[in-house]
């Protein structure tokens, strides 16, 4: 397609020279002149000067400019440009902008394409329950990650998809908790507190392992850990719990977790881990959660954002999502299939 007679259009041409005198505008001047090229000549393809248009009066970045844009947009009403600046009216980008804005939605809708597809494999599956447990082994502790750490804006982080559960001695303690289920939502997760912790008949209770067992890697050493060697009372996030060397493990179950590590993924912020329940003595995996988690920033950091951290916060982007379950998912995800002996 393209425009005739634009030569005669001079409101046009005077606009855009005035554009030469305004200190504002001054970083326009070669390209405006570029585009009065076009408009003086006999026939202009209007592809052409798509690019020049929206640079210029798509994305105003001044005061002067917005104004000079209201300006083209009057003379404008002269010559036939209305159907080219329609789509700038309209706040449609041209351009270079135009090209990133389709490509971040592709790449978008790309990714959540991808986030649903895995989802189609996450959930929970027991095959069979154990009541009565007092302790646990775990196999690996999630270790601890400084406060703003790298860990939370590296897209090939391999614990990012639990990247917000506890770590540390806190990773162990949660297993020793004793939760607390709000009465007014019996199928909500409840909160997790010391193992003597008493909210009255109004909150049910529910008692968490007498003890954990894990191989401390660093020492070659395997070691009980209990939290009985507190006052009553005493807030224990944080706390070291009380440590017994064993030579030789007495647990019959263990937790495990393998992280989901794939290259095309993490390049879409789509991250993944399984836990695992396992029969130590029959090497027989009894429950699994398959969990998957998108970052739909990916990694930004604005506003002090910390992608992993943000996406498994956002139930939209976790599957499954466990009601009430954040931190401690790896607790309430095992103590539904080796439920914790309760009472004395």
């Amino acid at each position: 397609m393209v425009l005739r007679g634009l030569s005669s259009s001079w409101p046009l041409q005077a606009w855009i020279l005035s554009l030469r005198f305004d200190p504002d505008l001054a970083d326009f001047w070669e390209s405006s002149m570029t585009l009065f090229a076009s408009f003086t000549a006999s026939e202009v393809d209007i592809p052409r000067i798509d690019l020049h248009l929206g640079a210029m009066f798509c994305t105003p970045r001044s005061k002067a400019l917005r104004h000079a844009v209201e300006i083209f947009r009057k003379l404008a009403l002269a010559v036939p440009l209305l159907g080219v600046l329609a789509g700038c009216s309209a706040g449609v980008p041209f351009g270079p902008e135009a090209e990133a804005r389709r490509a971040a939605q592709e790449r978008y809708a790309k990714a959540k394409a991808l986030f649903e597809e895995r989802c189609k494999t996450a959930g929970v599956v027991i095959r069979r329950t154990v009541t009565d447990v007092e302790g646990i082994e775990l196999t690996k502790i999630r270790q601890p990650i400084p406060w703003g750490g790298r860990e939370y804006f590296d897209p090939m982080y391999p614990e990012a998809a639990l990247a917000v559960e506890y770590r540390g001695n806190d990773y162990i303690n949660q297993f020793l908790m004793t939760e607390s289920i709000d009465w007014r939502d019996p199928q909500e997760r409840g909160t997790l507190n010391t193992p003597d912790f008493d909210a009255g008949s109004k909150y049910p209770l529910k008692r968490g392992y007498r003890f954990i067992e894990y191989l401390d890697p660093g020492k070659g050493s395997r070691f009980r850990a209990q939290l009985d060697s507190y006052p009553p009372g005493t807030n224990l996030w944080g706390k070291s719990p009380k440590l017994i060397a064993i030579a030789s493990s007495a647990t019959q179950y263990a937790l495990d977790y393998e992280d989901i590590v794939n290259p095309e993924d993490r390049q879409l912020w789509v991250a993944g881990t399984v836990l695992k329940v396992v029969d130590k003595q029959t090497g027989e995996v009894i429950a699994q959660l398959t969990r998957y988690i998108w970052d739909s920033g990916f990694g930004a950091t604005s506003t002090s954002r910390r992608p992993w951290e943000h996406a498994g916060s956002r139930r939209s982007q976790i599957c499954p999502s466990i009601p009430g379950a954040a931190q401690d998912t790896s607790r309430k995800f095992v103590d539904a299939v080796l439920i914790p002996k309760q009472g004395d």
